[in-house]
């Protein structure tokens, strides 16, 4: 790889690390770090001191290899040598945070979050912020959401309940609430955690005799944030906690936000009082991005890593990657990466190459459409042309509105992208969505319908 490449890398490295530290940190730790070898397999940092690889070494090794993950879209081994050594380097290398060399307390070896010590959190990344969260049709109102229980919690959506499927930036916008509290009301104490998380600090504690420690941690909290709380769904032990714990924060006006990629309803073994707790507040949910969101996601993406893709590539990057922001960013990244350690211009055609293993759900997809209509044109005795058509009696109708639901379910179209598919707009399609949903809970059978029809497209 080219020094100009190193360089490259090294100050997208550097830039992110940056934004997790205050600049004295970052300066003692990081100023005299230098990248001096990349390639697929590991990157070899140099550092001045022998003293500073091995903190580097004990604090901060998981940091260093996520960041140079972030860049390069891929995970490398992480080579740290010290230049002090008379005779050679000194080297250090993992592929995972290693043990302490000086021995600490347990208290010691604990990370600490990085925006403060009265979050309760494995981790808390504070470059998530409402400033950097991309903002479109398909988003606007759960970030509006977010931003009013942020600035005002407890005063007015209590419960908020964010819903949408994986990589659309729920998660983000959790840590973007977290962050916003905790630099505008100190003191407030925070607690976020994944469901799994959450039930799985449960069985430890009923295993080690600790519940109760368990329950205040939780229940002196003023904000809690659960992401994906439909992995509590069908855990009898950890339904009746939560239910206890939310009522214990609901009833002290303390703030609750949950995050799954479902909505309550369709969360199938969750328990009914907290299924109707959880409709208490306010219900926001995250469409896929439009296509207008994903030009703008790809462009400020390519921005922050320093790099030019030209419009032709950003038309062929939005067009094929529809479904998920996450998706997204590892793409941007992987162009990046492929740029740079080969030393590759950007074009049209050196994108489509990066990205090809990123798309190739395009036609499983396309098939699964095929199907739905062709379940549908049989189940209700009309033809696909009349499914896409417009005509609207009562038959065509019915089975316009369950070819459009079972294509929101099993599929990853966004509301405009299924639209399309029926020359219909926005609007319509929810419409749709709504009409059947509105069957499944009020028809006998429905329910019980669709499913089989699920299972049959999915067989």
């Amino acid at each position: 790889m080219t020094m100009q490449g190193l360089d490259d890398v090294h100050a997208a490295v550097m830039a992110g690390i940056r934004e997790l530290y205050s600049q004295t940190v970052f300066d003692l730790w990081f100023g005299d770090l230098h990248l001096i070898s990349l390639d697929d397999k590991e990157a070899v940092f140099k550092i001045n001191s022998d003293f500073k690889q091995g903190i580097l070494q004990k604090k901060y090794a998981d940091v260093l290899k996520k960041a140079v993950a972030d860049v390069l879209g891929f995970e490398v081994d992480i080579i740290i040598t010290s230049a002090q050594k008379t005779e050679g380097f000194s080297i250090t290398k993992f592929s995972s945070p290693p043990p302490s060399i000086i021995p600490k307390s347990k208290k010691e070896e604990e990370p600490e979050p990085d925006i403060g010590a009265d979050i309760e959190s494995a981790k808390v990344f504070s470059q998530y912020t409402f400033d950097n969260f991309i903002v479109g049709e398909s988003n606007k109102f759960a970030h509006a959401a977010c931003i009013a229980v942020a600035r005002n919690p407890a005063t007015s959506y209590n419960p908020l309940f964010i819903y949408g499927q994986s990589g659309l930036g729920k998660t983000h916008l959790l840590y973007a609430i977290t962050n916003e509290i905790k630099n505008t009301m100190p003191g407030v104490r925070i607690v976020y955690k994944k469901g799994d998380e959450f039930t799985n600090e449960l069985v430890r504690a009923i295993q080690d005799g600790s519940t109760q420690e368990f329950r205040d941690r939780y229940r002196k909290a003023d904000v809690l944030l659960i992401d994906d709380i439909q992995f509590i769904a069908g855990r009898e032990s950890t339904q009746e906690e939560f239910f206890h714990t939310f009522n214990a924060l609901h009833d002290a006006d303390k703030q609750i936000i949950l995050t799954s990629d479902r909505p309550p309803r369709d969360i199938k073994t969750l328990e009914d009082r907290l299924r109707t707790r959880f409709e208490w507040g306010l219900i926001a949910d995250i469409q896929p991005p439009s296509i207008e969101l994903r030009q703008a996601i790809i462009l400020k993406k390519a921005e922050a890593l320093g790099i030019t893709i030209p419009p032709e590539a950003v038309t062929y990057l939005s067009q094929k990657l529809k479904n998920s922001i996450r998706t997204i960013e590892g793409a941007i990244k992987k162009i990046s990466a492929v740029s740079l350690l080969t030393a590759t211009p950007i074009t049209l055609e050196m994108c489509t190459t990066a990205v090809a293993s990123l798309v190739t759900g395009d036609k499983s997809e396309n098939d699964k459409i095929e199907k739905i209509f062709d379940l549908i044109s049989r189940k209700y005795g009309v033809s696909e042309e009349d499914i896409r058509g417009a005509k609207r009696n009562d038959n065509i109708a019915k089975a316009r509105h369950m070819c459009i639901y079972l294509i929101r379910q099993l599929t990853e179209l966004s509301l405009s992208d299924i639209g399309k598919l029926f020359s219909r707009n926005h609007a319509t399609v929810i419409s749709s969505i709504k009409y059947v949903e509105g069957q499944i809970s009020s028809v006998p059978g429905t329910e019980s319908d669709v499913s089989d029809m699920i299972a049959t497209i999915n067989a």
